[in-house]
Parts: structure tokens; sequence; C-alpha cells
């Protein structure tokens, strides 16, 4: 067999040490699970860290991987395919210009 190439797939990932993706890990007081609304602050301070860049840089996409646990401690899924997607919204007055 010859070798294979790679034919308009996915390009190769960069190794460890070359991945420039910006990791925030986000973490409750003495590694207890935080309450969705503590994850909601989490969150929200994220964001206001990330506020200083929004002028010379754009995310090209953001993947956020929670482990949801229930009273016990144990995982749950909150749907079948334990997934979500949000789409970020644009108004009209975001696409005309308009503040």
């Amino acid at each position: 067999m010859g070798l294979r190439t790679n034919r308009g797939g996915r390009k190769a990932a960069a190794p460890k040490d070359e991945n420039v993706a910006l990791k925030i890990k986000l973490r409750g007081q003495d590694n207890v699970p935080m309450t969705i609304p503590e994850l909601r602050e989490a969150l929200l301070e994220a964001a206001r860290e990330l506020k200083q860049y929004e002028t010379d840089y754009r995310a090209k996409f953001a993947t956020i991987y929670l482990t949801l646990v229930n009273e016990n401690g144990e995982p749950v899924r909150i749907n079948q395919s334990n997934e979500l997607t949000i789409f970020s919204y644009r108004s009209a007055a975001d696409d005309l210009g308009i503040k």
C-alpha cells in the first residue's frame, strides 16, 4: 500500500507545546462543585477579563466542557446528546454599525 495523504480533511493538530489556544479554568472554592449561579458569575468574570482584548482580537471559536453533577456528586446529562450549541447574537444595529 502507498502512503495516504490528508486530502481536504482537517489540518493536523498542533503539538501541545505549540498550541496557542487560551485556556480559562473556572474552579469552585476549595474544589467544591460550583452552583449554576456561581458558574454564571465565573463565566461573566472571564468575559470581563477578556474585554481588554476586544478591539484587537476575535475568538475563532470556543468550546466549553462542563462536568455537571447532582446533589450526590454523580455526573449527570442535561439532554440525550449532553450538548448545547449557542450562536452569537447579531442585531440589525450591529449589521448597520449603529451604536
